[in-house]
C-alpha cells in the first residue's frame, strides 16, 4: 500500500514539474524544440555571420517553416530564427518528411504519455 503512494505522489510531482516547465516557457521550449527536431531530420543551421545573411533573416517570417523552390526546381524549406540563434534551418523535401514524422512520433508520445497521467489520476480518487 505504501509504495502504490509513493508513486501516486511521484506522477503527481512529474506531472506538476510538466505543467510548469510548459506555463513558464512554452514559446521557448516550442523554439527549440522546432530547433532541435529540425536538426535531428537533417536540416542545415546556417548562420546569419555575414551582413547579407543577416539581412536576408530579417526578410524571412521568423519561427515558420516556408516551403521554397529553387532556381532549377527543386523545393526546400526554411526556418528563420532571428531571435534566438540568428539563425536560419534549410532542409530538402526529404528533411522535411522526417522532420514531420519526428513530430508526429512526439505529438502521439505526449498524448500516450497524458493518458497516463489521467489514467493514474483517475485511479487516485
Amino acid at each position: 500500500m505504501r509504495m502504490c503512494s509513493i508513486r501516486r505522489m511521484r506522477w503527481r510531482a512529474t506531472g506538476a514539474l510538466i505543467g510548469l516547465a510548459l506555463g513558464l516557457g512554452a514559446c521557448g521550449l516550442k523554439v527549440s524544440n522546432t530547433e532541435y527536431l529540425l536538426s535531428q531530420a537533417g536540416f542545415r543551421k546556417v548562420p546569419a555571420d555575414t551582413p547579407q545573411r543577416a539581412e536576408h533573416l530579417q526578410t524571412v517570417a521568423a519561427h515558420k517553416l516556408i516551403r521554397r523552390q529553387s532556381g532549377d526546381g527543386k523545393r526546400y524549406y526554411v526556418y528563420a530564427d532571428p531571435n534566438y540563434c540568428q539563425c536560419m534551418y534549410v532542409g530538402s523535401e526529404s528533411a522535411y518528411a522526417t522532420y514531420k514524422t519526428l513530430v508526429q512520433q512526439q505529438d502521439e508520445a505526449m498524448a500516450l504519455q497524458e493518458e497516463r497521467e489521467h489514467e493514474n489520476f483517475q485511479g487516485d480518487k
